[in-house]
C-alpha cells in the first residue's frame, strides 16, 4: 500500500519559490476551488495555493512570456526557401525602405520616392515599347504609366510648395510642436507680466478665432515673398 502525498505547508511553498530559477515568469499551482493555473509568483497566495510539482519534485514553470506560442513554418522546397531569402535580401537593400524606417521626417525621403516613381515610369515605358514591338496591345500599359506619372507629378509639386513656403511644413507634426511651444511660451509670458486670467483667456480666444480661418494660407504667401 503506498503512502499518501505529504501535504504541502506555506514553509515548504516559500522555500520553493524562493529556490526558482530568475527567468521564472509563471509557476502552475492548484487554487483552493481545485483548479488549475498559472501564476505569477508574486500572486501565489501560500496559505491557499499549492504549487504543483514534476515527477521529478520541481515546480512546473513558465519561463518565457505567457501568451501563444509563435510557430514558424519552414519552406516547403529548397525554391521557396531560395525565394525567401531573396526576397529579405531585396528588403534589407531596397533604398526606399530603409530611409523611410530611419525617420519618415527625412527630407532624403521624399527625394527617394521621387526616384522611385521615375524608375517605375521608366521600366513601364520599356515595357510598353517591347509590347509595342511584338505588336501586342499596350493600351493597360499605357494606364498604368499615366497613373505612376501623376503620382510623381503631386509628389513633386507638393515638394515645391513646401519648398517655396521656405521649407516649413505647417503640416507637419514637429511644426505643430513648436507653435503649441510658441503659444506656452506666450502664455507664460502673459502671465508673467500680471495680466489677469480672465484677460489671458480672452487673448487666447481671439488667437484661435484668427488661426481658424485662412492662416495657413496667408502664412505660405507670407513665406513665399521672402524666398
Amino acid at each position: 500500500m503506498s503512502a499518501a502525498p505529504a501535504i504541502q505547508t506555506r514553509e515548504d511553498r516559500e522555500q520553493i519559490l524562493a529556490a526558482l530559477p530568475s527567468s521564472t515568469r509563471r509557476v502552475q499551482v492548484r487554487g483552493s476551488d481545485n483548479k488549475t493555473i498559472y501564476k505569477r509568483p508574486d500572486d501565489i497566495d501560500l496559505d491557499n495555493d499549492e504549487v504543483l510539482l514534476s515527477n521529478t519534485g520541481k515546480p512546473i514553470v513558465m519561463r518565457g512570456k505567457p501568451g501563444r506560442k509563435v510557430t514558424r513554418l519552414t519552406p516547403v522546397s529548397d525554391n521557396v526557401e531560395e525565394v525567401m531569402e531573396a526576397r529579405s535580401d531585396h528588403l534589407k537593400a531596397d533604398h526606399l525602405l530603409s530611409t523611410t524606417l530611419s525617420g519618415a521626417e527625412n527630407e532624403e525621403v521624399m527625394d527617394t520616392l521621387l526616384a522611385s516613381l521615375a524608375q517605375e515610369a521608366a521600366s513601364i515605358a520599356f515595357e510598353k515599347a517591347e509590347a509595342e514591338r511584338h505588336g501586342q496591345d499596350t493600351s493597360s500599359l499605357a494606364v498604368k504609366r499615366a497613373r505612376v506619372l501623376k503620382m510623381t507629378a503631386d509628389t513633386w509639386l507638393k515638394r515645391r510648395d513646401k519648398n517655396l513656403g521656405g521649407t516649413i511644413d505647417l503640416d507637419s507634426p514637429a511644426f505643430e510642436a513648436l507653435f503649441a511651444f510658441i503659444l506656452e511660451t506666450l502664455r507664460g509670458a502673459m502671465d508673467d507680466a500680471g495680466l489677469r486670467q480672465e484677460h489671458v483667456e480672452t487673448v487666447f480666444a481671439k488667437i484661435s478665432k484668427r488661426l481658424a480661418d485662412t492662416w495657413k494660407e496667408e502664412a505660405k504667401a507670407r513665406m513665399r515673398e521672402k524666398v
